[in-house]
């Protein structure tokens, strides 16, 4: 099984509100129907997510003032109307793709995932039917609710369900060093380039959440390859087992 995460940045425009990469999910659908094993794709919310939610402070508290519900409802609206644009493109590029509501399965508690309501995803599964998350708002047990971010619900169901390889189809063509993609590495290796990504001066707070989601499948078996979801057929590369972008196993 596959877990495939695009990103945020792949599927919008961050810099423009509710701008939407047409072009990039046609390339994600086409690359998915050349993949024939079980799959199960989260996507960031990118532009469409992330004004609505720091315009109305979500999962910072307070979250019982009706303010903040109905901010957290019009984060929902906006996010969901990017849902819909991604499924429809992978319904009309002939893939079974069920939209599934990770609030309504995930509970958090401090903002990370405690409890997993397992069974609608299995079904789907065992139907041979494709789910379809997204980074979402669920109820958190010790602040209402809570930011989850599409990349901790991958790395969760990677370990929930065995997957063998997650993937993580971006912007960008993998981990880079001086503008080129690093081929390969351990998990062992992450901590080191955690530094190393936080001394540059291009230092991006993503990508570093993204290596400390990712270490979490350290000892697992489970490898994980980043690469660009702008660059063609790189995400079908990976899921061949390919090499494009930087993959991350047990050895490097």
């Amino acid at each position: 099984m596959l877990l495939i995460k695009a990103g945020g940045s792949a599927l919008t425009d961050k810099t423009i509100p509710y701008s939407f990469r047409e072009p990039a999910v046609h390339s994600l659908a086409g690359q998915l129907a050349r993949i024939h094993e079980p799959m199960i794709l989260a996507h960031g919310v990118g532009s469409f997510g992330h004004p609505p939610a720091k315009e109305h402070r979500i999962g910072l508290g307070d979250d019982a003032t009706p303010e903040r519900r109905q901010g957290l409802a019009i984060t929902q609206y906006w996010v969901d109307e990017l849902a819909q644009r991604v499924i429809k493109i992978l319904i009309d590029a002939r893939l079974p793709a069920l939209l599934t509501a990770a609030d309504m399965l995930f509970i958090t508690e401090d903002r990370r995932i405690v409890d997993f309501h397992a069974e609608p995803i299995q079904r789907c599964l065992m139907m041979n039917l494709i789910p379809v998350l997204h980074g979402d708002g669920p109820l958190d047990r010790r602040q209402g609710f809570a930011v989850l971010s599409a990349d901790q619900i991958v790395i969760y169901l990677a370990r929930f369900f065995a997957a063998r390889k997650v993937i993580f189809a971006m912007d960008v063509p993998g981990i880079l060093r001086n503008g080129r993609p690093i081929p390969r590495l351990s998990f062992s290796d992450l901590p080191a380039v955690q530094k190393e990504i936080l001394s540059s001066q291009d230092a991006s707070g993503g990508l570093i959440k993204k290596l400390e989601e990712i270490s979490a499948l350290a000892g697992t078996g489970i490898e994980v390859q980043l690469v660009s979801l702008l660059e063609p057929d790189a995400l079908l590369a990976a899921a061949r087992n390919e090499e494009r972008g930087t993959l991350i196993s047990e050895k490097s």
